[in-house]
Formats: C-alpha cells, structure tokens, sequence
C-alpha cells in the first residue's frame, strides 16, 4: 500500500488554503483597523486644530493677546495669526517672535500636511479666514505628525509580531481540524482497499448519519452491496453455463467414443445425427449466452425502426414450429420502435415457451392499453406458474420444479428463453410479466377441460411509437 506524497496530500492542499484565507482576511481586517486608527488620529488632530483657529478668529477684534493661549492637548502645536502682508500679528508662545510658519495658496482652507522647516518633523496644519474689524486674516494652526508616525510605528511593531503568531496558529490549528476531520475519511479508504473481489461480502464500518461522512459510508457499502450481487449472479451463471455445455460436450464426445471404439458395428448415422442434434443445442445455447452478455453490456440493440407490432407477431408466429393450436388476436396500427430481429426473438421465445406447456391451445393477442402503451400478450392453459416463482421465472437457468419444468426431447429448452425476452423487453423501455391466463369461452363452453390448469399469460408491454 503506498502512501500519499505530502504535496499531493489533501490534508496539507486544504490545510494551505485555509491558512491562506485566515491570512488574508486577518490582513484585510488589520488594514481597516489600521486605517480607521490613523484617520481617527489625524480627524482629531485636524477637530483640535480647526476648533482651536475658530475660537481665535471669531473672538478677535483687531487685538489679540500675546502670545495667544496654548493649543489644547498637544503641547508641539502652535498657531500664528498672519494678515494679508504676511506679518504675524499674534503667535502662541513656542513661535512667538518666528516669522510666519506656512502660507498656504490663497483661498485655501483644507488641512494639510506639509514638510518640516529644516530639523523640524512635519506638521499638520490648518488655516482659517476671518477679517479683524477691517483687516482680512488668516489663523494657521498647526502640530508634529509625530504622534502619527509614533501611532503607525507602534502598530507596525504589533503586527509584525502578532501576525506571524496568528498565521502559526492558524496553520496548526487548521491541520488537525482538517485532520480529524478527514480520519474517518481515511478510515474508509483503508478499509475499502483491503477489500478485494473474494471478501465483497464485508462491508465499511462507519457513521450512518445524514452528513457527508455518513452519506459517503452508505453509498460505498450499496455499491459493495451490488458488486457483491454481480459476483454471485456472474458466478452462478458460470456454473450453470458450465453445466449446460458440458451435457451436449458429453453427448457428442460420447458418439464419436463409440465410433471409434466399434467402426464396424457402430450405427454411424444414428451417431452423425446424435451429433448434429447436440451440435445444434450447443449452438444455440453459445448465441444465447452471447446474447446475454450483450444485454449486459447495454448493446443488445443495435438500431431502432417504426415496426408494426401485428404483423411481426404474425410472421414470428409462422416460424415457430406449433404442437398446440395457436390463435392470433390483433389489432391493426400498433407501432412500436425497435429491433425486429430482437422483437421478433422475444416472441417466439414466448411462444415456444407456451407451445411447450399448453395442455389444449395457445393464444397471441396484440393491442393496445391507451394511447401510450403496446401489449402483446402469449396464455396457454398449461400448469400456470405459482406467485412465488413469477419473479424468479426470468432468472437465468431457472427451471421450475413443478410441471412447467424442462421437457426432454430435441425442443428442451435451455432455461435461458424467458431470461433473454425480459432482457428484449428491458432494452426496448418496456417490461415482461407472467399472471394467470384470463378466463375464456374454452373453460366454460361444452367440451371444456377440467384438468387444463389455470394456465399462465405473459404480457408485453412497449411505448408506442410516435409519428
């Protein structure tokens, strides 16, 4: 037994794939986090700024105090009143005395980020328009985008640790999840390579629930199931068609043995037509067992054609030698499609069937059973078949133990006839049952037989053919 190499290990493929969707959705959820906390920062920095320039601007009347109060919550920011000359006319203490700072394009208000005078860092500012009793203004507010960059760094640190930590834990965890997941898979697997064509009678031990496991178990054991049918079926009927060539084998070796050991006295025509007789039934029990392997390879039809069911009924009825009186009952227009030569086999297997165990007649009906559905349908009054046996009937070398047995004598039949038209009437989408003959005028009128039996009726049954 060779072991699954771990690149083409489901386990690993499955286990992989799922790290890798952690992963990214772990990365995707850092990378809003991350971007909501920076701009969470900078809209505080910029609501700190703003408000602090307006509270300045809307108080001032030309005059303000110097230096101006410091900016609230962050002792680096600092802020300058400049006028349309450029001069500052108030500052807060850390850059009372400096020049002005920024001067941002006319017109604009947008907060901005804007590099660093020399060693200084970068800095955030803002500026707000406002007119000083009759001096236009401008009150810029401002602050280090360290605390942004001490905010991105620290978090970058976070992850860089924190990630690694989830995607192994992700990993791990994903592996024996997935592994417990999959061992009663691999149970299964190995139970069912143990399992060869001489042990199909042994079945998977599993779960029986309703998920995919269960479902999985049941399935592999119904197919074991039918293999396990197949086999028995196949290796019956190997037996039974052993046994069945080996009589006419026998037979035939049996007349040249007698040949050979008495060529003066030995009836050599009588011998020859042994022969022949016996050749013949083994023929026809090759083809036959020829055509059942056709059927069971789905390819006993090998064309279909619009076929009017009467009159090949007719002609099959004529080409069957008859001991018993056949009647024939049919109606006109019944067309079917399929094989006539399949079709006509069919029949006059029904009929050599009938002809064999009628006690009086045999009658041949077709017609048809609404606008669907063609019958033919083969009764005879012999013995009739019992309830029990009507399934088994169509079995392959099945014979009943009753009357309706095997005769002796060169129309025997090789118990394969009824198996071949029911395997017909399958290929042709139809179906073949026995039942008791319906009662007629015979086994009531003057002159009826008490001891016909009820007899036994088969019926046909195929779609009609559409025009």
């Amino acid at each position: 037994m060779t072991r699954t190499a771990p690149s083409r290990s489901l386990r690993l493929r499955v286990t992989l794939m799922a790290t890798l969707i952690v992963t990214a959705a772990l990365a995707l959820g850092i990378a809003v986090i991350a971007i909501t906390l920076v701009s969470s920062v900078r809209a505080n920095v910029d609501t700190t700024l703003t408000s602090y320039a307006t509270s300045v601007g809307r108080s001032a009347d030309g005059t303000w105090p110097k230096p101006l109060p410091a900016v609230p919550d962050d002792p680096s920011a600092w802020a300058q009143v400049v006028d349309g000359s450029g001069t500052v006319v108030a500052a807060t203490a850390n850059v009372q005395g400096r020049p002005a700072r920024y001067t941002l394009p006319a017109g604009s208000t947008t907060p901005r980020t804007v590099p660093g005078q020399g060693t200084d860092d970068d800095e955030h500012v803002v500026a707000q328009r406002y007119v000083a009793g009759t001096t236009p203004v401008v009150v810029y507010t401002g602050a280090s985008t360290r605390i942004l960059s001490i905010v991105t760094n620290d978090l970058q640190g976070h992850l860089l640790f924190v990630l690694p930590l989830v995607v192994l834990g992700a990993l791990g965890m994903s592996w024996v999840l997935i592994g417990r997941t999959l061992r009663p898979v691999e149970r299964i697997r190995a139970e069912a390579a143990e399992i060869t064509g001489s042990d199909l009678h042994r079945r998977i031990p599993g779960p029986t629930g309703d998920d995919e496991i269960g479902r999985l178990t049941g399935t592999l054991n119904s197919m074991l199931e039918r293999l396990e049918d197949s086999a028995t079926r196949q290796r019956r009927f190997v037996a039974d068609a052993s046994h069945e060539l080996r009589t006419p084998l026998a037979a035939v070796r049996t007349s040249l043995e007698v040949g050979i050991a008495y060529p003066d006295r030995a009836p050599w025509p009588d011998l020859a037509e042994r022969a022949v007789t016996e050749t013949a039934r083994l023929q026809r029990l090759v083809d036959s067992l020829l055509l059942l392997a056709r059927a069971d390879d789905d390819t006993l039809l090998t064309h279909h054609e619009p076929i009017d069911l009467a009159a090949l009924a007719r002609t099959a009825a004529r080409s069957v030698p008859a001991r018993i009186p056949l009647e024939i009952h049919t109606d006109d227009g019944v067309r079917v499609l399929g094989d006539p030569d399949q079709l006509t086999r069919l029949i006059r297997n029904l009929l050599d069937n009938a002809d064999r165990h009628a006690a009086t007649h045999v009658q041949l009906t077709v017609t048809t059973d609404g606008p669907d559905t063609a019958v033919l349908q083969v009764s005879d009054d012999g013995p009739g078949i019992p309830p029990a046996d009507r399934d088994r009937i169509f079995d392959r070398f099945v014979r009943l133990q009753a009357a309706r047995t095997r005769q002796s004598g060169p129309d025997s039949g090789t118990g394969l006839g009824l198996a071949i038209a029911r395997d017909i009437a399958t290929a042709h989408r139809g179906t073949l049952t026995v039942t008791d003959r319906p009662p007629t005028t015979r086994d009531t009128g003057v002159g009826a037989s008490r001891d016909t039996g009820v007899g036994a009726s088969f019926t046909l049954r195929l779609p009609i053919a559409r025009t």
